[in-house]
């Protein structure tokens, strides 16, 4: 039996002006797969996750959703991206709303959630991610690791099919690195079916099914953890280790 893929990606390509950022990238992500890209600034990496989070238009190709392809209707977009959790590189919370206001928006205002559930829904979740005594604090008053957690809660508030992580420890102090990878960790065990664009290499080593490798806009290599760190084919990915890997 071939299930449909949670993430449809069909000859992508995105460009800006005469920059090829994403160029025909084809990849099916399955339901509870961890897919980790790689690659080196530029790559066309985050463009291509942006993508799927329909945040950019592809210029070519398809991409579809639990097998619905994404349009340009903005009311299907909307529920499309509410399937979809994007977590950033900046945490993007809402200064002036507290940790519980900022989860529990979405699910009120997107899905109509009535508050009290949306409000216990949002301690479920900081309990999950380890911050459960920070639902009254305010983001500034957060250190960068419990606000990009208060984010990954904020994205799971909505339910979603598919988890997008792009780059989401690349701001943070070293310190604060382990705490956001173990809620990620946590998630990958649960079976959550990510899509993370990361450098963080034991993460990948400890979650990801396969690891995609991309180039200059394009897939190079598709790999599992164990070939890449010990067998890796393409010459330009043995260059990227051997920088990355010191």
């Amino acid at each position: 039996m071939t299930e449909t893929p949670i993430v449809e990606i069909r000859n992508v390509s995105k460009h800006f002006g005469s920059l090829e950022a994403v160029d025909g990238v084809s990849l099916e992500v399955k339901r509870g797969e961890v897919v980790v890209i790689i690659g080196p600034s530029g790559s066309g990496k985050s463009t291509l996750l942006r993508c799927v989070n329909a945040l950019e238009t592809p210029s070519a190709g398809t991409i579809a959703i639990d097998g619905e392809v994404m349009t340009h209707n903005e009311k299907r977009i909307n529920q499309l991206r509410a399937e979809v959790g994007m977590v950033f590189q900046q945490f993007n919370l809402f200064p002036h709303k507290t940790v519980l206001e900022n989860i529990t928006l979405g699910p009120v205002v997107v899905k109509g959630m009535e508050e009290e559930a949306a409000g216990a829904l949002a301690h479920e979740l900081l309990a999950k991610v380890g911050i459960p005594e920070k639902a009254d604090a305010y983001p500034e008053q957060l250190s960068g690791g419990q606000q990009q957690r208060v984010a990954i809660a904020r994205a799971l508030a909505m339910q979603p099919k598919v988890m997008l992580f792009d780059e989401p420890t690349s701001a943070l102090d070293p310190e604060m690195i382990k705490e956001v990878l173990d809620v990620m960790l946590d998630l990958a065990r649960e079976g959550m079916t990510m899509l993370v664009v990361s450098h963080e290499m034991g993460f990948a080593r400890a979650a990801a099914h396969r690891i995609v490798f991309m180039d200059q806009g394009q897939i190079v290599e598709i790999t599992t953890p164990e070939e890449l760190f010990t067998a890796p084919k393409h010459e330009r990915l043995k260059r990227f280790l051997s920088q990355i890997l010191h």
